[in-house]
């Protein structure tokens, strides 16, 4: 496990993996929709060899290895052990014979250069360092393999997730200290496009293709289920964990606050619907790998790589500037 990623792998196995499994019917269901989108833009092939950064419980994996066929296989991975272990009796259940599941953080994995696919639903957000786990993932694909994943556009593009925010705001803001674990950079690091688009670059990936896709996003089936979710993971959220025992007394206000503001997204039958906002990311590995030459090269042409990577690992989301896509921000 990368160090670095420690706190986030640490987020994701205990509070998080509990509200995320309290939840999954909203948080799931929610981008099923953008998921078979994906596939159908970019779907992995028939008897192909795939990997699943980030599977959690492992409904991807399992999709997955539906598409490929019994000739396939499906590498299902997560770096938390909890959601892993889950994946893993699901699958056994459900009789999915074609997959396997491995814990594992893409910071300091090794994959073998075995993969076709590599398919990530909202699971490549929150790197502490993002080009060295995009490097590794590139890594596990044969060269000429394909990328397919999904990530959240800005924070404010996904109207339920700013406001929600907004709304715990009213209560108090975020501490400059606190106890709680974070999920690391978070799930909007990517929405920057020359972000999301250089973190690839300087992975080496090539064909990178961002495509936004707005969607209709389903918050609960009713209002108590969508505040349950809202309160459960996100931004507004993580500002009642990171305010620990106060943030806590303040949930029930908070809940209420929220009910009054979601009131006229209410729908007849009663669920709650919101507008979210994701790329569909598609990009493939050079049909032949780097020599030392090659990636010699590519370090001199974005001057001032050591510098600007030593910045990356600690602020992700400040990669590229907006006049050269893919090349590290050079500092002094």
């Amino acid at each position: 496990m990368s160090p670095a990623n420690e706190e986030a792998v640490r987020a994701w196995d205990t509070v998080l993996y509990r509200r995320w499994k309290q939840n999954r019917k909203v948080f799931v269901g929610a981008l099923d929709e953008v998921t078979e989108e994906v596939f159908d833009r970019a779907s992995p092939p028939e008897g192909g060899r795939c990997i699943d950064i980030g599977c959690g419980f492992g409904e991807t994996t399992q999709r997955l290895a539906e598409l490929v066929g019994g000739g396939g296989f499906v590498l299902g991975t997560d770096s938390s052990p909890r959601f892993i272990e889950d994946a893993r009796r699901e699958a056994t259940d459900a009789g999915v014979e074609n997959v396997d599941f491995e814990v594992a953080d893409a910071q300091t994995a090794n994959w073998n250069h075995t993969y076709d696919y590599a398919f990530s639903r909202m699971g490549t957000q929150f790197f502490a360092a993002p080009v060295p786990a995009m490097r590794a993932i590139r890594g596990a694909l044969k060269p000429g393999g394909k990328l397919a994943k999904v990530c959240w556009r800005r924070k404010n593009e996904s109207q339920f997730w700013a406001e929600t925010e907004q709304v715990v705001e009213r209560f108090f803001s975020r501490p400059e200290e606190y106890e709680a674990d974070t999920c690391g950079p978070g799930p909007f690091s990517l929405g920057n496009p020359e972000t999301c688009r250089g973190i690839l670059e300087a992975a080496g990936f090539e064909e990178i293709v961002l495509h936004r896709r707005d969607f209709a996003y389903y918050m609960g089936k009713d209002m108590d289920e969508a505040i349950d979710a809202l309160l459960a993971i996100g931004p507004g959220a993580e500002l009642i964990r990171l305010n620990g025992e106060y943030g806590e007394s303040r949930r029930p206000e908070i809940a209420e606050a929220l009910a009054d503001h979601y009131a006229p997204w209410q729908r007849p039958d009663g669920s709650i619907v919101g507008r979210g906002s994701v790329w569909i990311v598609t990009a493939t590995t050079p049909a032949r790998r780097p020599t030392a030459s090659h990636s010699c090269l590519a370090c001199a042409r974005s001057g001032g790589w050591i510098e600007g990577y030593s910045r990356l690992l600690a602020h992700p989301t400040l990669l590229v500037p907006r006049s050269t896509p893919g090349v590290v921000r050079r500092t002094g």
